[in-house]
């Protein structure tokens, strides 16, 4: 059996995890995928396009970043607000805004052709139960995204179409 393990880093930018209350630094990730590493486990990081401040070019940053790192693995996720957590009071006062689908697609397509071959994309969208979601709506399902996504990579080139060095 192989055995993963899973970061959820979300982004590589310090303010933004202070921001949003994650709890960790971009260092302490760094550390923690050089120890996993060292002893052969796989890393699967977590990346949430569209966090409150962040633009596509943090996302962007953010992955060439954990490529650096190493990472061998991927899950991307939008921007979701849940009932009751602090993000979605701050969604209720206005002052944060989840990106539309078109948006997000846009930016996953990017990062999904900036990426070598040889990571893996484990996942590339997110869903979350209309019971608890409040925004964005197009979030109640993942198959949009994954239709937005995959309709654009047939149009724009497949992961590691736009890799700036490619391996040989």
């Amino acid at each position: 059996n192989e055995v993963w393990l899973e970061l959820g880093l979300q982004s590589s930018f310090d303010d933004t995890l202070e921001r949003v209350r994650r709890g960790h630094d971009y260092a302490s990730y760094q550390d923690a995928i050089r120890r996993c590493r060292a002893f052969g486990v796989p890393v699967c990081t977590h990346l949430i396009v569209g966090l409150p401040g962040e633009t596509a070019s943090h996302a962007q940053q953010t992955l060439a970043r954990v490529l650096d790192d190493g990472v061998q693995g991927l899950k991307l996720h939008p921007l979701m607000i849940v009932r009751g957590s602090q993000m979605a009071a701050a969604w209720q006062r206005g002052e944060i805004a989840p990106m539309p689908l078109d948006e997000y697609a846009d930016i996953a397509t990017e990062l999904i052709r900036q990426t070598p071959l040889e990571v893996v994309y484990h996942r590339i969208s997110a869903n979350a139960h209309r019971e608890t979601l409040l925004a964005p709506e197009w979030c109640a399902s993942r198959w949009p995204a994954l239709q937005a996504i995959h309709d654009r990579l047939a149009q724009r080139g497949g992961q590691g179409s736009a890799c700036h060095i490619q391996k040989p």
